[in-house]
């Protein structure tokens, strides 16, 4: 076929297409815009895609990305927060297939960046086992990646860590103390965690520092919580402190201490005051529980 042929050829197909919107492949009456009579390759690509341990985030497909990847690189638990599609794409389609026997979590982001990936219920989406996948398509519209499918080899489970108090301590001391026994050590799967503490016991001479009693707060790693002070109830000599399912937000895959400490409030009439927490008596008890 000569130059001249193939122009008019080419030409004739892309004037049909403007005509009618619609192509068929192995089909000379297509139905839909593109109407394909057989069977359908996404190519994957011929180099793995390298990611690192921790949050990934602007990953690059390079400079022809192609529609399927093998993930590569991790040495431990890893997440894709955010993924550079084509400029101006609407629709890429793009499937990743965890090559690792590592856990993949992918991020839900609603932020305005427009990388970002939004999970179905508006949570993360832990991928555990070999060859887990993940099929992300980029919407225009919402200027976002959504989940199109995913493929894991364990069910998703709700992860609770528990740490009860069991040695009787007191507190006199009007600075901040261990409130003992209360240490959790996660790796959190979730970008949010829920957070409970629990503490009821008792305070001497009450009668005498009417209006002061017991104080709480959460060490994350060291670092008191922002803002989070857990002030006690006073009640007939007895402090009561709760803390119900309280939200905090996290790096998934870092590993992260949890303690809690306690001190008395201050006042005129903090000297008389002994705080007493007693495992040993069944009306005291103090526990904190994470939900992840």
């Amino acid at each position: 076929m000569n130059n001249r042929m193939v122009l008019t050829v080419i030409s004739a197909f892309f004037i049909s297409v403007s005509a009618f919107s619609q192509v068929g492949i192995n089909n000379t009456n297509p139905t839909t815009t593109l109407d394909v009579k057989g069977g359908i390759s996404l190519r994957e690509s011929g180099a793995p895609l390298k990611i690192n341990d921790g949050i990934n985030e602007n990953i690059d497909l390079g400079e022809v990305p192609y529609s399927q990847y093998l993930i590569e690189g991790p040495t431990g638990s890893f997440s894709i927060k955010s993924i550079k599609p084509i400029s101006g794409a609407d629709g890429q389609i793009v499937r990743l297939i965890n090559s690792t026997n590592y856990e993949m979590t992918i991020v839900n982001d609603k932020t305005a960046n427009p990388l970002r990936i939004l999970c179905p219920n508006e949570s993360n989406l832990n991928l555990k086992g070999k060859n887990s996948s993940v099929t992300l398509q980029y919407s225009k519209s919402l200027r976002k990646w959504t989940v199109l499918g995913y493929a894991t080899t364990e069910k998703q489970v709700t992860r609770k860590f528990h740490a009860i108090g069991i040695n009787d301590i007191e507190r006199e001391n009007s600075g901040w103390g261990n409130f003992d026994d209360l240490e959790i050590e996660i790796t959190p799967t979730n970008s949010t965690i829920y957070l409970t503490f629990y503490a009821i016991g008792e305070q001497e001479n009450s009668s005498m520092a009417l209006g002061h009693t017991a104080k709480f707060r959460i060490l994350v790693d060291g670092i008191p919580i922002p803002k989070l002070e857990i002030r006690a109830i006073q009640s007939q000599g007895f402090f009561n402190a709760s803390l119900p399912m309280y939200p905090l937000e996290v790096t998934p895959g870092k590993k992260i201490i949890f303690k809690v400490q306690w001190s008395k409030t201050s006042g005129a009439a903090h000297n008389f005051l002994r705080l007493q927490n007693h495992p040993s008596n069944p009306g005291h008890r103090r526990y904190l529980t994470i939900i992840d």
